[in-house]
């Protein structure tokens, strides 16, 4: 339980950040972005379209993800709420930025054994943007993270019984292209 807290504490440490910002970044911007990314744990790449808010040093996402290359047996829908803190701003041809990602996903197996798992993924790590033009970016990242899952069977077998949050937990690698635009 200590070490799920610590960890828990490290990698929400960049939501806590602060840096000092001119008065030409105190205004917000709202935009739009595309996150694609590669999940280590489920081995499945996700498309996830997302609304940004980016004030200051601070962008906060939010967005519903699916996977485009869905196999007829499995299905993928996920919500993610992510935190990018760049420490040096965004007033460079190249940012570099702390990420927080916080992602609840779907998984549905219609297979011989059906079953259901809800992953929960709470990751952190690290990436640069490019400013492609005023207010669009390119960036990549890598993170780490823990989560956890439960899942749902109908199979009356032992190896597929239910599981509960918490119950397992592990951690994982996550890999991340996106795109983004600000009005």
């Amino acid at each position: 339980m200590i070490r799920s807290i610590l960890i828990i504490q490290i990698l929400l440490f960049p939501v806590v950040l602060q840096a000092q910002t001119s008065d030409v970044e105190k205004t917000g911007k709202l935009g739009f972005g595309m996150n694609t990314g590669f999940n280590g744990e489920l081995g499945a790449f996700q498309a996830t379209p997302s609304l940004a808010y980016l004030k200051g040093n601070s962008q906060f996402e939010l967005g519903i993800g699916f996977n485009p290359f869905d196999r007829a047996d499995q299905t993928l829908l996920s919500g993610d709420m992510n935190y990018k803190y760049f420490p040096n701003g965004l007033a460079q041809k190249f940012n570099l930025y702390f990420i927080t990602q916080l992602s609840i996903i779907h998984n549905q197996r219609n297979t011989y054994y059906p079953a259901t798992y809800n992953y929960l993924f709470l990751n952190a790590g690290y990436g640069f943007q490019i400013n492609l033009f005023k207010d669009a970016y390119l960036g990549t990242n890598v993170k780490i993270g823990t989560f956890t899952y439960n899942k749902t069977s109908e199979n009356p077998y032992e190896g597929f019984q239910s599981t509960d949050f918490f119950d397992e937990t592990g951690f994982m690698f996550d890999f991340h292209l996106h795109i983004s635009y600000f009005l």
